[in-house]
């Protein structure tokens, strides 16, 4: 017979190992599962701010959108303020746990924002980022879109590399569905990279703010409305400089009032 292999305690594993091991994990998995083992290795998951520097990379499962919510609170108090990336769902009752929570944030991706009396308190609570580099919004057809979001946005958020905003399923008139209105000048982005605009209203005016103010820009993505039309040669010039350009091809509708 073969000798029987000596059963391992996995919970005598040193520390460190241990976080090595967690580090491999994502937080799903160690809020779900490993931390659930025994006392030794649910300390490693409360004591190791490291093992939540990067929250919501892989979704929850298995759980609702409130436990979701919940759990992501609880990961952002382990970090211990050492949160660099979080992707979630958020509304205005929780940018303000976010700020004091992870105030190094280098990547935000909110998957759903929602506020029915505005978005104030988005742009307070970016401002209280200063390290912020990746932004990523999808706000919902609950939230009143300010006008001139983008260029709050970046006044908020000056030194983000990347920006995406999706405007899709916002409120809508008896007309048609609202889309976020491009047409002005934005503050100066020095390292602005990668811009991306979902469903939004452009004109040449905002294109032009846009191309100005970003003198890095690589790659700019824009859907929704816009008449290319009215491009004139200085703005063609401008937007070759960009090497990866898509613009929206529809050009937005004219309604006429109902007749009575």
């Amino acid at each position: 017979m073969k000798p029987t292999s000596p059963v391992r305690d996995w919970a005598t594993l040193p520390q460190n190992v241990l976080s090595t091991i967690f580090l491999k994990l994502g937080p799903s998995e160690i809020m779900l599962g490993a931390e659930l083992v025994c006392t030794a290795w649910r300390r490693v998951a409360l004591e190791e701010p490291a093992l939540w520097r990067r929250i919501g990379e892989q979704l929850w499962r298995c759980v609702g959108v409130d436990a979701e919510i919940a759990m992501e609170r609880v990961a952002l108090a382990r970090a211990a303020g050492q949160c660099e990336a979080f992707r979630g769902c958020l509304d205005y009752n929780d940018l303000f746990y976010l700020d004091q929570r992870a105030p190094c944030l280098k990547s935000l991706d909110i998957k759903r924002f929602s506020n029915y009396e505005g978005t104030e308190e988005l742009i307070v609570a970016l401002e209280k980022l200063p390290l912020l580099e990746n932004l990523q919004i999808r706000f919902t057809y609950s939230v009143k879109v300010d006008v001139g979001m983008l260029q709050s946005i970046c006044q908020a958020c000056p030194n983000l590399k990347k920006l995406v905003l999706i405007f899709t399923d916002l409120y809508w008139d008896k007309d048609e569905f609202y889309k976020e209105p491009i047409d002005g000048e934005i503050p100066l982005m020095h390292e602005l990279r990668v811009l991306e605009l979902y469903e939004c209203d452009l004109s040449c005016r905002g294109l032009k703010g846009i191309l100005d103010s970003c003198p890095l820009l690589e790659s700019l993505h824009i859907t929704g409305y816009f008449n290319r039309r009215q491009i004139n040669e200085n703005l063609r010039v401008k937007c070759a400089a960009v090497h990866n350009l898509t613009l929206p091809a529809t050009v937005k509708p004219l309604y006429l009032p109902d007749d009575d």
